[in-house]
């Protein structure tokens, strides 16, 4: 991970008391104050985050729950809204939360990254989250804290519109949350992972959830382990002649899937907040962090379907002999009454690994102006022994410090302008255009996530070959704030400065970044 700095002119905000803890002071919501019937109002919404037992595949264990909820529950707000979260921390441990994609344009004290943009909020404490909503489209929420995501505290934010060119194209919407899932907790994978002995060899997934649903096959399940096979599967419902948004999250914490409903093809119109073209496609590849909107008519002889998410294990290090890579869920017509499970059958389309959806056939809705470069930034990723001889990520050959006890954001209200090596920290000046030019030195792919902006995927190179702007799009490449870095290869993502803060880029493989 790196500290991307955006430096802005001299005034300074006066809210630096926003860095810290403070209790939240709403916690009464009215029915009517989450209405999204009202624009330009607070949304409010308590989230509790603790520790429970539970069994989404089947498998029971000890994970995190967002109000009782796996997934958390579903954040809905108006472009022009302020949103308010109200954070309940009954773990026993510290967290905070992150609110993947918001540009938290004016209030980058609320990005929810510890040692960054706050100081994490402590055990059975809470903090308030409060900002507005500028944007639009699909987006989730997640905690940033000692990778708790990956133990579940994750959930859907969408943020509606209602100039949406789309919207009267579709009858009904439909969130889906991808993810794979482990039956160890987090604090024992990472401590494996960060040890010699690993390699540098990412923990494999026991198997995957589509909102929060799966089956296990419990003959894999250790010894004395308390797992019941045939666990239900989620299930939507189509109404025959209805359309239907379907928003697709990756939550994952290593995995990407190849997303597909049999016999139903699917119009991408969104992606991560920017809206495209009309683009029919069968499989959708989906890397960790990337949001999708695809438009899917229900226009199929009235009957069950397969949803399919398909782990993509030709980006693993290791193969699982117990893993079931393909993880379903059913989608039922209304009408149908039969209980059987479907017997579609899936589309057979080829779809290159481990990279993504190609780009150059994502065209943004609106044509836009790509402005020049004047600024460039190029990043070295790669793998290497820490002083323990355990493998660390590295960015231009340091591995990342976390400073809990004094954030970033402290820093800089300090008039600190000299950071530490190991904090990669890249001070940028208000409304540069830059291109980070991105250079995979792993045998690996990685999903990099940039905060508080978008970015202009211009160019992506695989294996084998090198940086060449004489092949680089501008003239339409789509916008996003997640791209996948091929393995041995590069990426060049163009974006404004235009948004002050400390903004963290990163891989959001979870283990590693």
């Amino acid at each position: 991970m790196l500290d991307i700095i955006i430096r802005a002119p001299t005034n300074k905000s006066n809210n630096r008391q926003d860095i810290f803890l403070k209790k939240a002071s709403v916690f009464n919501v009215s029915p009517d104050t989450n209405s999204l019937n009202k624009r330009d109002t607070k949304k409010v919404y308590n989230l509790t985050i603790a520790q429970e037992s539970k069994a989404p595949d089947g498998f029971t264990r000890n994970m995190f729950t967002v109000n009782g909820q796996f997934p958390g529950p579903l954040i809905e707000v108006n472009k022009g809204d302020t949103l308010v979260l109200n954070v309940i921390n009954n773990l026993d441990d510290n967290t905070t939360i992150h609110t993947h994609g918001m540009f938290q344009r004016g209030t980058p004290w609320y990005d929810g990254v510890p040692g960054q943009t706050q100081c994490a909020i402590p055990s059975k404490k809470t903090f308030t989250y409060e900002f507005q909503v500028n944007q639009s489209g699909t987006y989730w929420y997640h905690s940033h804290s000692q990778a708790q995501y990956v133990d579940g505290i994750v959930g859907a934010l969408i943020a509606h519109d209602p100039a949406d060119p789309y919207l009267k194209e579709y009858d009904e919407e439909i969130v889906v949350l991808l993810q794979d899932w482990y039956h160890q907790d987090v604090k024992t994978l990472l401590a494996q992972f960060l040890t010699p002995a690993s390699n540098g060899t990412e923990p494999t997934p026991d198997n995957g959830l589509i909102n929060g649903m799966n089956s296990y096959n419990c003959s894999g399940a250790p010894d004395g382990s308390n797992c019941v096979s045939n666990a239900p599967l989620a299930n939507f419902t189509f109404v025959q002649g209805k359309k239907y948004r379907i928003r697709i999250i990756n939550t994952s914490a290593f995995t990407e899937f190849i997303f597909s409903i049999d016999d139903h093809p699917m119009d991408v119109i969104e992606v991560e907040g920017t809206m495209t073209q009309r683009q029919t496609i069968h499989r959708l590849p989906i890397n960790i962090a990337q949001r999708y909107s695809v438009i899917v008519t229900a226009d199929k002889p009235i009957g069950k379907y397969w949803m399919r998410a398909e782990m993509e294990t030709a980006c693993f290090a290791n193969q699982s002999d117990t893993l079931n890579p393909l993880v379903k869920a059913i989608v039922g017509y209304s009408g149908y009454s039969g209980s059987d499970n479907p017997n579609s059958t899936a589309w057979t389309d080829s779809q290159v690994t481990c990279i993504d959806l190609n780009s150059s056939s994502l065209k943004p809705y609106q044509t836009q102006t790509i402005p020049d470069a004047n600024y460039k930034l190029t990043l070295n990723v790669s793998f290497q022994p820490d002083a323990n001889g355990a493998i660390r990520g590295n960015i231009n050959n340091s591995t990342y410090y976390i400073d809990f006890t004094s954030p970033t954001i402290l820093k800089v209200y300090n008039n600190v302008t000299t950071f530490a090596s190991n904090q990669n920290a890249y001070i940028i000046d208000k409304d540069e255009v830059v291109d980070i030019i991105l250079l995979n030195t792993d045998n690996g792919e990685h999903p990099f996530h940039l905060h508080g902006h978008v970015f202009w995927v211009i160019g992506t190179g695989y294996n084998g070959t090198s940086p060449d702007y004489n092949l680089v799009n501008t003239k339409d490449p789509i916008q996003r704030d997640t791209a996948t870095l091929p393995a041995g290869g590069w990426i060049i993502a163009r974006f404004v400065s235009n948004n002050p803060g400390i903004w963290a880029m990163h891989c959001h493989i979870e283990v590693i970044s």
